[in-house]
């Protein structure tokens, strides 16, 4: 099921512990043995901030697995080494070899975002300027003036991931919307027992498959092209999947059976469109 090759050595390679604090030394962070792979799991509150910008100490970090935070509510810029008073460089990248991220047994986390609202606006402001003038016009600038474009804080994001797993974080609201901007080496989607989180959608390079499983308030999956085989379970609000257009194989559980007539036609039609009537979508019941 697994699309990282190596990372099953990679877990029997590393000495994951079963109580490591979120505050780690430099000690820690120089020691050879969690170079590669890192498995924190904590029952306490943590030091969010400063234990995440330890970890960016990490050059090589491949696998982080993140268990057991109940005090947390909110993941925001801290995850990529940016919050107030911290003047990171736009040129650093942040966990710049992590190809596998888990987050689980997260019961109180509810948001989860790469960059603030503020920071949002602002360039979208930006770019609205730049693409014309307030009365709507394209602004015009002396030839050789072209202003640069501003750099994002988001686009040094986590550039080799490849499999995120999220388990039962029940109350996480939103996937944050850069994560399809700039996880462009994105193969494996995960998600397991959520119940508010609504829509799955806009990750145009989520290239291998999507599982969602026991995720009571997902509604809507849209917008995955290139994604190759869809798995879903226990998911029985789930009245909208479209824009599947590289989606090969769909494999549902025997309860998703009178949801999935709302949108299976439609899946199977968009299929022959694409690929003709000799290629049919192969749809499976998951046992």
């Amino acid at each position: 099921m697994g699309s990282i090759p190596h990372k099953q050595q990679l877990v029997e390679k590393e000495p994951w512990t079963q109580s490591l604090p979120m505050q780690i030394s430099v000690k820690d962070v120089l020691y050879p043995s969690i170079n590669t792979g890192l498995s924190l799991r904590t029952d306490r509150r943590m030091n969010w901030c400063l234990g995440l910008t330890q970890l960016l100490l990490l050059p090589n970090l491949k696998y982080l697995r993140i268990k057991g935070a109940s005090a947390i509510t909110k993941i925001g810029p801290e995850f990529v080494g940016c919050w107030e008073g911290n003047l990171r460089s736009t040129e650093a990248v942040a966990f710049s070899k992590l190809e596998w991220l888990v987050i689980e047994d997260m019961p109180n986390w509810e948001e989860w975002s790469f960059v603030e609202e503020e920071e949002v606006q602002e360039e979208e402001a930006a770019a609205a300027a730049k693409e014309g003038g307030e009365d709507g016009t394209a602004a015009s600038k002396p030839k050789g003036e072209e202003a640069p474009s501003p750099t994002p804080r988001s686009s040094w994001l986590l550039p080799c991931l490849e499999e995120l797993e999220l388990v039962n974080c029940p109350k996480l609201r939103a996937l944050p919307p850069q994560l399809g901007q700039q996880a462009t080496n994105l193969i494996d989607l995960l998600i397991r027992d959520t119940r508010y989180l609504k829509t799955v959608e806009d990750l145009p390079f989520l290239s291998g498959w999507l599982l969602v499983q026991r995720c009571e308030g997902l509604e809507r999956i849209s917008n995955l092209p290139q994604v190759r085989e869809l798995r879903a379970g226990g998911c029985l609000n789930l009245r909208h999947v479209e824009e599947l257009g590289g989606l090969e194989q769909l494999l549902l559980d025997e309860g998703m059976q009178e949801i999935s007539q709302l949108w299976v036609p439609g899946l199977q039609e968009q299929h022959r469109q694409l690929h003709g009537d000799e290629h049919e979508l192969e749809v499976i019941e998951w046992l």
